[in-house]
């Protein structure tokens, strides 16, 4: 086997104890330092500055939290009113219903506890490690700061520059680490390699995504979308050294065109979980979805 397929079989997936809500991994790194930005001679940004003077807030050493009585720790503030409680990370991933509107989504509260701390702990190391392989990989790509927007979130967020293959991405994005490897993997091992078959001297330099991270539901209004977890990228169109563009639709029947869909279609099931376009739904007609949602027994949702 070779190492991309050793390292995505220890990447890919987390066992499932350590299943968590995003939002709550995301909440716990708020005072958590600006990640470290990866680029392509290995600088690093967001540095933290020391301060001298110890603000009167700060955490206190061992030997402080050791003398000081249980009672003069001060409780957590109270919820606002009106602010709702969101559901447990094994709650919300049984809802089989949740038709909440992108603003319910966001109002939620997640609750933080010591599970889910655990769990993030876990989260947060996993990440480190596939953003140590986009990196041994050749991916240029920053580390954003986590986002927590209450039932949706994005643990340490990828916005990728430029693939290994050294297809550029035409817009930003905001990725779960482990979506712009599955990422890299498919633009490489399949976009590349179809697109010299299909289109001999006219080689993929760019492609264009319609969303990466939203919060909101999904376009069914049943259960919460991948995207809301930074799980999911939809990849409208594709540019060419020529400077054509093709669109993810519906091809001709035995067109260079159609084999070429056909191809990198396939090719996406396996590094993605899920793999919908053309043909699926009309909600899907114009573009792929392509997430890495957790399925029973490593399995794929490919139509």
């Amino acid at each position: 086997m070779s190492s991309t397929g050793n390292f995505q079989s220890r990447l890919f997936p987390l066992p499932r104890r350590c299943v968590v809500a995003p939002a709550l991994i995301a909440m716990l790194l708020m005072a958590v330092a600006p990640a470290t930005a990866q680029r392509p001679h290995g600088g690093e940004t967001g540095a933290a500055t020391a301060v001298a003077d110890k603000p009167a807030n700060a955490p206190l050493s061992g030997d402080e939290a050791a003398e000081r009585p249980v009672t003069a720790i001060p409780l957590p503030e109270r919820r606002p009113a009106g602010r709702k409680a969101a559901s447990s990370a094994a709650d919300a991933s049984n809802n089989q219903s949740d038709r909440a509107t992108p603003a319910e989504l966001r109002d939620r509260e997640p609750a933080i506890t010591p599970e889910a701390a655990v769990a993030a702990a876990a989260a947060i190391a996993d990440a480190r490690i596939c953003e140590a392989e986009l990196t041994r990989r050749g991916v240029t790509f920053t580390v954003g700061d986590s986002i927590s927007e209450g039932d949706c979130g994005v643990l340490r967020p990828i916005e990728l520059d430029q693939l290994s293959s050294g297809v550029t991405i035409a817009q930003p994005t905001q990725l779960l680490c482990r979506s712009a490897l599955a990422l890299d993997i498919w633009v490489a091992s399949s976009v590349v390699p179809a697109a010299q078959a299909q289109f001999p001297g006219d080689a993929v330099t760019a492609f264009r995504h319609a969303s990466t991270y939203v919060c909101r539901s999904r376009s069914s209004g049943s259960r919460i979308s991948e995207h809301a977890r930074g799980s999911a990228v939809d990849v409208a169109d594709f540019g060419f050294v020529s400077g054509r563009r093709l669109g993810v639709e519906k091809q001709a029947d035995g067109s260079p065109e159609q084999a070429f869909q056909r191809k990198i279609r396939e090719g996406a099931c396996g590094p993605f979980k899920t793999v919908l376009g053309p043909g699926t739904d009309a909600d899907h007609a114009t573009h792929f979805h392509l997430d890495i949602a957790a399925r029973r027994n490593g399995a794929t949702y490919c139509k």
